[in-house]
């Protein structure tokens, strides 16, 4: 709950990690003091007899130095030189005492993965790759109901009553469901449908529409405008198509609530649904697209969503906007959906 990389990022600290950080800034103080007798004395911390903060100090001063002798990488999806690194030969001073915390928190940020990584349960969310960090803040805390803060904590964690996690904890010993009499699996099997509102477009920032001054929205709602006779004529209904009748623009947005660690294999099951219609589309002259969104059942949105309000020129902040609704809107309808589990409201006759 502390890690700063996990999917689920809290605004708690650990007093622990506080601690030992606090102590090796004070150590890098003294050593870097401007009085040349604190400078010349050794200072000796009294920090138990486990832990030694010279010691932590010291190899968090080796792993700067050495990563400034591998040079600038890039270890996600950003291009090279999309970041700024600051070198240890080249800072004084406080940033000196920065680098030397930061690493200090970096080191334990990759200790709690390397744990959560061997935890098949807990650390399902290793496996989010597509999944973007959701980042809750102290406001965002102080609003949530109590109810919903331990449901969302024990939701990423799998740590849920479902009939499966009963069986495995010892405190029941069949997994069926008592109304559909079917196994009932954790919460990660389960997957929904959800259809987004409408967002404004702004036309100022480039972007695939740029150029388009007769957009036409269409959704697959009964009180929506329908879709177009090239798409309507199929098999196939997009949640949502934006189309264009002077550039021959199409753009179809397929919107899907899987599971966060299924988010990739609902990206391809998508993609290839609207392959053949893609080649008919073009093959007629046509300016054909589709493009597939997740968001996790969780709450959790992934990079695709982001890509498309950007590429649609949405503005950073209605983007941001935008995707907590749809984070916010994909949990509630899960809690609803859990909530409501055994009744028989969800299962078919």
């Amino acid at each position: 709950m502390y890690c700063r990389k996990a999917k689920l990022k809290l605004p708690m600290k650990s007093i622990l990690e506080e601690y030992k950080c606090g102590k090796a800034r004070l150590l890098t103080m003294l050593e870097e003091s401007d009085d040349p007798v604190v400078k010349t004395v050794q200072p000796s911390l009294k920090t138990g007899r486990k832990w030694k903060v010279t010691e932590t100090v010291d190899k968090a001063k080796e792993c700067i130095k050495m990563k400034e002798v591998i040079g600038q990488t890039q270890t996600d999806r950003r291009g090279l030189g999309s970041t700024t690194a600051k070198w240890w030969s080249k800072t004084e001073g406080k940033e000196k005492r920065d680098m030397i915390i930061d690493e200090i928190r970096n080191k334990k940020d990759s200790t709690r993965v390397l744990k959560a990584v061997q935890q098949p349960q807990q650390g399902q969310w290793t496996n989010w790759d597509t999944a973007t960090q959701r980042s809750l803040t102290w406001n965002d805390i102080w609003h949530m109901a109590p109810l919903r803060i331990s449901f969302l904590i024990r939701s990423v964690y799998d740590l849920l009553p479902s009939n499966a996690n009963l069986v495995r904890w010892g405190k029941k010993d069949d997994p069926i469901c008592p109304l559909c009499q079917a196994q009932q699996y954790s919460p990660q099997k389960w997957s929904q449908k959800w259809h987004g509102e409408s967002i404004p477009i702004n036309t100022h920032r480039k972007g695939l529409l740029d150029g388009c001054d007769d957009l036409v929205v269409s959704a697959d709602f009964p009180e929506w405008e329908k879709h177009p006779d090239v798409i309507r004529k199929t098999a196939l209904k997009p949640d949502i198509v934006i189309h264009s009748a002077s550039t021959q623009q199409i753009i179809m947005v397929e919107l899907t609530v899987p599971y966060e660690s299924r988010m990739e294999e609902s990206l391809a099951f998508k993609e290839g649904k609207y392959l053949d219609l893609i080649k008919e589309l073009k093959k007629d002259g046509y300016e054909a697209k589709v493009m597939p969104v997740e968001i996790g059942a969780r709450g959790f949105v992934s990079s695709s969503a982001y890509g498309l309000l950007s590429k649609l020129s949405i503005g950073s902040i209605k983007r941001t906007k935008a995707l907590r609704l749809l984070a916010e809107t994909a949990e509630n309808s899960f809690r609803w959906i859990w909530s409501r589990r055994n009744e028989r409201l969800l299962h078919k006759e």
